[in-house]
């Protein structure tokens, strides 16, 4: 036995080594690719030791705001982290803040130098702050106009309705206030209609102990997949709630496949459809591309009664800054870096290429030579009159707002034209391809989701395609930074 645990630690051991030895060589290749470039350019006199240190921490912190800091990084540094605010001809700007660290695991020496105040220890429970002995006049000093009074030494009663904007005002602070509810056994059933990946694991292990998260994965990384899992083995009365009528076809579909001995205590609604759902109570709530619930409109869905709860997104960030409120509404967050799925070849980076043209004249002729190769295509269009200009004159069908039975069209034709009803949640196996030639201006948000579809596909290479005008270009180029944080490539 000792035998083989010694013959364990030895192999152990030997691949740290070898990783060491990767990294040490990497180093070196960097340090030697440099000086050629820098001896290609007549520059001499580098100071090789100001060279390594620079290796060993390639990137310049500055604070932004509060609790949030530029990342400045060289653009031959091939280093992603956070989301990519800005690019310059040398370098790129990423931005980082207390959100990140619950999602990615961020670098220790960056964890060091950017000092994010290490989170209070409150939770909130039944009504109540509960701060411990020592922090009861902290809490009250900081949060009074959320507070009632206290009670006892070591917590406080919260004003009646203000439950939410505290526990939203807590996590901006950067603390998770949430208490672990574990999933009662008599909740759970057999289900083994779906296997899980060793990452979906350890999030369905994280569930069973809260009973509320935000699952915040890479597009492809089946977080959908995870959603169906949970509905198979949870009892009771289900929600699915979904951004478009498009992904409540989706869902219907998947249910139907997976769970059709359960499908009738299964509701899926939109997130417009707060009205038909309000008065019922549900063992667990399901918020697909959760990122919406902050908003005004559908916010009042997170007051549902349901016991459990589970927030699936692939970006959690809105353009309104509302990140606090993403977090507050669904539960302890899961995140994974993506360079793992691809590492594990869960996901495969699409090929992205960009065409600027003079003006839509150019554009459609663009659009019509590419369609000369016979793929499985998406074009998103999101002008209405465009798109069905586009339907006419290429003689493919046009999805939209009014369109029935929109994910059979999309699954059964072989280039179909799209509004933006189809830029989140969908999973196209067969796709190979993307054009987009309308858009919703700069929007970082829905260039991620149309560049997420791509990462559904099965196909081995499959190709995102933006056209754009040169005014378009000039504009709203920031949507491109979005595909640059998803794929490590230059723009």
């Amino acid at each position: 036995m000792i035998g083989e645990i010694r013959k364990s630690f030895e192999e152990s051991l030997k691949k740290l080594d070898e990783y060491i030895e990767k990294i040490q060589e990497e180093r070196e290749r960097l340090v030697k690719e440099f000086e050629d470039k820098l001896e290609e350019l007549k520059v001499f006199g580098i100071d090789k030791n100001a060279l390594k240190d620079f290796l060993k921490e390639p990137y310049v912190l500055i604070p932004r705001k509060k609790d949030e800091y530029y990342v400045i990084v060289p653009k031959f540094i091939p280093m992603q982290i956070g989301w990519l605010e800005h690019q310059t001809a040398s370098y790129n700007i990423f931005v980082i803040n207390k959100y990140i660290q619950w999602i990615y695991d961020l670098p220790k020496a960056i964890k060091d130098k950017v000092k994010i105040p290490e989170p209070l220890p409150f939770k909130v429970i039944d009504g109540y702050l509960h701060t411990g002995s020592k922090l009861q006049e902290v809490a009250w000093e900081r949060y009074k106009k959320f507070l009632y009074r206290k009670e006892g030494k070591d917590r406080i009663r919260i004003k009646k309705g203000y439950e939410f904007l505290l526990i939203a005002k807590l996590i901006e602070d950067g603390c998770l206030p949430f208490v672990p509810m574990p999933i009662e056994k008599e909740d759970l059933r057999e289900f083994n209609k779906i296997k899980l990946r060793d990452y979906q694991k350890r999030a369905w292990k994280m569930f069973l102990k809260t009973g509320a998260i935000g699952v915040f994965w890479s597009f492809g990384a089946g977080k959908s997949v995870f959603g169906l899992y949970a509905l198979g083995k949870i009892k009771g009365k289900k929600l699915v709630v979904v951004p478009t009528i498009t992904l409540k076809e989706q869902w219907e579909k998947r249910t139907e496949k997976y769970l059709s001995e359960d499908r009738e205590n299964i509701d899926i609604v939109t997130y417009l459809g707060y009205d038909k759902v309000k008065d019922n109570e549900y063992t667990l709530v399901v918020f697909d591309e959760v990122h919406h619930l902050p908003a005004n409109t559908y916010v009042k869905l997170s007051t549902i009664k349901a016991k459990y709860r589970i927030g699936l997104s692939g970006s959690p960030f809105r353009e309104d800054g509302r990140e606090n409120y993403i977090f507050a509404l669904t539960g302890f967050p899961i995140g994974l870096n993506w360079e793992e799925l691809i590492q594990q070849k869960v996901i495969a980076v699409p090929k992205f290429r960009l065409y600027v043209v003079k003006d839509y004249h150019e554009k459609m002729k663009r659009l019509e030579e590419l369609l000369k190769i016979p793929i499985k295509t998406i074009i998103f269009c999101d002008a209405i009159n465009l798109g069905k200009q586009i339907s006419k004159r290429f003689g493919i069908p046009f999805v939209y707002g009014e369109t029935k039975d929109r994910l059979s069209i999309i699954k059964d034709s072989d280039v179909v034209v799209i509004s933006r009803v189809g830029d989140e949640g969908i999973s196209i196996g067969d796709i190979e391809r993307v054009i987009e030639v309308a858009f919703l201006y700069g929007s970082r948000q829905q260039e991620s989701q149309r560049f997420g579809r791509l990462m559904h596909s099965q196909k081995k290479e499959p190709e995102h395609i933006i056209i754009m005008t040169e005014k378009e270009f000039q504009t709203y180029q920031k949507r491109l930074y979005a595909i640059y944080e998803l794929s490590l490539i230059h723009i």
